[in-house]
């Protein structure tokens, strides 16, 4: 298939994307399958320590979505000493803002992961690996800022690099201190927490040394001084994205509260049915990296008719990509579930059989989901924060957290009484909050505003 020049150009974007995304996936599932062969109990561990960790996202993501879309806008105008000015900011802001995270993380995680249900010797697991993990915070999210930087002037192969190195690192000492190889300790759940925090960690020292050498498309010649009105505009576009991040962090939360309620064998499925999906999504990680370059480069260069046209190219890319991974999930979803699993763990059938549920039930909608990657990833990078955020406040409560309590436990209501589903309720709804939100994406995007956010 030819294709004409924007899909070229998204696909030049989008394709380092997608293999930094695979690499960053095929991670987590090395995580899963070497957590998984120490016990199903370390699985939901792992996975509710991860979920508490991402809490944090909002806070990450309110520097990475303004200094993105600052930075494209500055590329496409040919300003780059202004995209290096707003880099150097964002630098210092994400690094800040990284310390009172670590302290939440190891003075308060334990009592957030009691809210959700955990108790027992799945707290206390699930807490050790979550201190080790929010050790490294300041760290990750300058490295997710400079990504995001890199990936606003239109340089997503750097990031890929840097993340396959990482990555490779990461696995390598999750074999050594996981099961504890070659004289190392034998850490278990909490080894994959360290071998996470040696991989980030080494990905920032690359990446510093990257811009101070000047060899890519940014420098970091830095000031050591703030930039109050270059600040001011990062976190002006960041706000509503640490509203809307924060809101679908608390949705989250009470989402994974409800799973978590349906017991261990239930989480242990959700978990290892969520890493495989994350297979899925990964083209579509690509295209929302691209579009939002793209968007804001071309409102930089004054084009908002191509930037509309890319929008709409991305979505046909994404759409057939997004369409085949769904299929597959469909179709064979009880091989894909079955390397995650030790045969001789008691559990092993009820979490196959509901883990290959769970993928049936996510593969129906995965090309909305590709629509919500592409159509978020145009308005941030134009600059319009606000409306993800309208979108995540009213979609996952009415659609996703709602339904999956009233459908998961059933409910009375006079002379009717349902008797719940269980936790296949919560994916049938996380499955319709996807539909639903890609319509109202559409509905956003026709408009037009986005067009004309000034930044």
């Amino acid at each position: 298939m030819r294709l004409n020049e924007t899909q070229r150009r998204i696909w030049q974007l989008a394709w380092p994307a997608i293999i930094a995304n695979i690499s960053q996936t095929m991670l987590n599932l090395v995580d899963t399958l070497m957590v998984g062969h120490v016990s199903s109990l370390a699985i939901a561990a792992v996975g509710l320590g991860g979920q508490v960790s991402w809490f944090m996202f909002p806070i990450m993501m309110s520097v990475s979505v303004g200094t993105l879309a600052l930075v494209a806008r500055a590329v496409g105008a040919k300003e780059f000493k202004r995209a290096e000015l707003v880099l150097e900011q964002s630098l210092y802001l994400s690094f800040l803002l990284g310390i009172p995270v670590l302290l939440f993380g190891w003075f308060f995680g334990d009592d957030v992961l009691r809210i959700m249900g955990a108790k027992g010797e799945l707290l206390n697991l699930a807490y050790a690996y979550l201190k080790v993990v929010f050790l490294f915070y300041p760290v990750r999210f300058v490295v997710f800022t400079i990504n995001s930087a890199l990936r606003g002037a239109g340089d997503t192969k750097t990031p890929m690099k840097v993340g396959i190195l990482m990555n490779v690192l990461n696995a390598t000492f999750d074999y050594l201190l996981i099961y504890g190889k070659l004289g190392f300790p034998r850490l278990g759940a909490v080894g994959a927490a360290w071998a996470s925090g040696i991989g980030i960690t080494s990905a920032l020292v690359v990446l510093l040394t990257l811009l101070l050498s000047n060899r890519l498309i940014l420098k970091f010649e830095p000031s050591w001084s703030f930039k109050r009105d270059i600040v001011e505009r990062i976190v002006r576009i960041g706000v509503p994205t640490l509203v809307e991040r924060s809101l679908f962090s608390f949705y989250n939360f009470l989402y994974m509260s409800i799973v978590t309620r349906f017991g261990d064998v239930a989480l242990a499925a959700h978990q290892i049915g969520l890493r495989i999906e994350s297979i899925a999504y990964m083209p579509a990680f690509g295209f929302n990296v691209a579009t939002s370059a793209l968007v804001g480069q071309n409102l930089g260069a004054k084009k908002p008719e191509e930037a509309e046209r890319t929008v709409y190219e991305a979505l046909k890319m994404a759409s057939l990509f997004m369409g085949v991974m769904g299929a597959v999930l469909v179709l064979f979803p009880r091989y894909l579930v079955m390397p995650f699993l030790n045969p001789n763990d008691p559990n092993y059938s009820e979490v196959l059989q509901l883990a290959r549920i769970y993928l049936i039930i996510v593969g129906i909608s995965e090309v909305p989901l590709s629509w919500v990657f592409v159509l978020s990833g145009a308005l941030r990078g134009a600059g319009d924060t606000k409306s993800p955020m309208y979108v995540t406040a009213v979609s996952k409560l009415l659609f996703r957290i709602l339904p999956a309590y009233l459908l998961g436990f059933g409910f009375s209501i006079g002379p009717i009484t349902f008797g719940g589903l269980g936790v296949i309720a919560a994916w049938i709804a996380m499955s319709l909050e996807t539909f639903t939100s890609a319509g109202m994406y559409w509905w956003i995007f026709k408009r037009g505003k986005w067009k004309h956010v000034r930044v």
